[in-house]
């Protein structure tokens, strides 16, 4: 067995529930987390309840518990954000050691699998990118409204789940918060995601309101994001001497915040003009001029979803993130059309359904999915690419003309296509 296999377990929770550690606490699985494919622990965002107690950070998965010193994570701190080690089989180990000294549960797999992944292990075998099978039962030979209702399906069934990460989410924090996080995560792109998640973890938008509340500037607040973060030592090159030393005076004459926070910051081959440094005053820019209307309902009062027009509504949303009022900083690089549709489509639409949702605001909710199942296609990637392989050139076409068509591909990729386990997605055919 690969290792790869149980990220698909995890992931898809064939799990028997309740589960057990390896030392007998019971735990129950919030929201699973968003797969890494960067440095560090395999998934991030993880949230559980651990007998009673809910814990929100890191799991690392091995198919032994010894694999954890033999990849030497117990002398790598990246990986002290761990709260749970999954494993295939755990021997006679009950905890594993962090690189801080903390001791984290084990949740052993080999006899808490659901049956049907059971069945799969039997024959189970995994693939990769490079894989050089080209045919697909699902998607081979079929119309274009078989396809389109296939991918459809999934496509809807990815959003619902986007929407189920934000509700876990909400356990720990409120609306403004979550909304917060997602958007930070989004500016870091794939490299940084995960240090702007944390960032906006370690300072977040309650304790910015109280400063703002107490008189910061959007100025001091972006020179507490750059500094505290010490992103500004790393790309004095970035922004103009006038604004790299007002940032660094602001940042030594405030009052609000001291703390300096020792971040990976991964910058090699970054785009000039997607470098983190321009998204954290993105970001300082929008957290200070929503403070009076708060985060989600400023978005929600500008894009007007009462007005049930989806080109509207985005054109809106993306004229937010335009507008400047930091001083020095007019003219810096602003985030381009395919991330902020990127923020639209996987942050912003799912976090606004889960709010009417709460709210029983059932219109509201149909709208929001309308606009996400008439949103033209986003910038395609290495995933869809690699998925083109196994679909008509005039099919690959077809979905890369809505976003849902897109998230549909997206979705049988992640669950069955990077594991290869054709028989399981036959089986959710209908």
């Amino acid at each position: 067995m690969e290792e790869k296999f149980l990220y698909h377990i995890w992931d898809a929770g064939h799990l028997l529930t309740p589960l057990k550690t390896a030392s007998g606490k019971t735990l129950q699985v919030k929201y699973q987390g968003q797969y890494n494919t960067a440095r560090g622990p395999d998934f991030h965002n993880v949230i559980i309840e651990l007998n009673g107690e809910i814990l929100r950070g890191d799991v690392e998965i091995h198919l032994h518990s010894y694999d954890w010193i033999a990849h030497n994570h117990n002398e790598d701190p990246h990986y002290n954000q761990v709260i749970l080690h999954i494993v295939m089989d755990a021997g006679q180990q009950q905890y594993t050691i962090r690189e801080d000294g903390e001791t984290i549960e084990i949740l052993e797999l080999k006899n808490q699998l659901s049956e049907e992944i059971q069945k799969l292990l039997e024959q189970q075998n995994t693939a990769s990118l490079n894989d050089n099978i080209t045919y697909c039962d699902l998607l081979s030979a079929i119309d274009n409204d078989a396809l389109i209702s296939i991918l459809t399906s999934w496509g809807i069934q990815r959003f619902k789940n986007k929407v189920r990460r934000f509700d876990a989410a909400l356990m720990l924090s409120d609306f403004d918060q979550v909304l917060y996080e997602g958007i930070m995560e989004a500016l870091g792109y794939e490299k940084n995601k995960h240090n702007l998640l944390i960032l906006a973890q370690t300072i977040p938008l309650k304790n910015i309101r109280e400063w703002q509340s107490e008189g910061m500037t959007a100025l001091e607040l972006a020179s507490i994001y750059c500094c505290s973060s010490k992103l500004l030592y790393l790309c004095k090159n970035h922004l103009r001497p006038e604004l790299y030393q007002l940032l660094l005076d602001t940042y030594e004459r405030q009052r609000f915040y001291a703390r300096t926070w020792d971040i990976d910051w991964q910058l090699f081959r970054i785009r000039p003009n997607s470098h983190p440094i321009y998204r954290l005053l993105t970001m300082a820019n929008l957290s200070h001029k929503t403070k009076d209307k708060g985060l989600l309902n400023y978005f929600l009062e500008r894009v007007d979803i009462e007005t049930n027009d989806g080109k509207r509504a985005f054109s809106e949303f993306s004229r937010i993130f335009v507008e400047s009022i930091l001083p020095g900083a007019e003219s810096l690089p602003k985030p381009g059309k395919s991330l902020v549709s990127n923020i639209y489509i996987n942050i912003f639409l799912p976090i606004s359904y889960m709010f009417f949702e709460k709210h029983s605001e059932i219109d509201n909710c149909r709208k929001i999915l309308n606009y996400y199942k008439e949103f033209p296609a986003l910038e395609e990637n290495h995933i869809l690419r690699y998925m083109s392989r196994y679909i008509s050139e005039a099919h690959y076409q077809l979905i890369n003309r809505k976003t849902i068509l897109q998230q549909g591909l997206l979705e049988l990729f992640h669950r069955f296509c990077n594991y290869h386990l054709c028989s399981e997605c036959l089986a959710n055919k209908s």
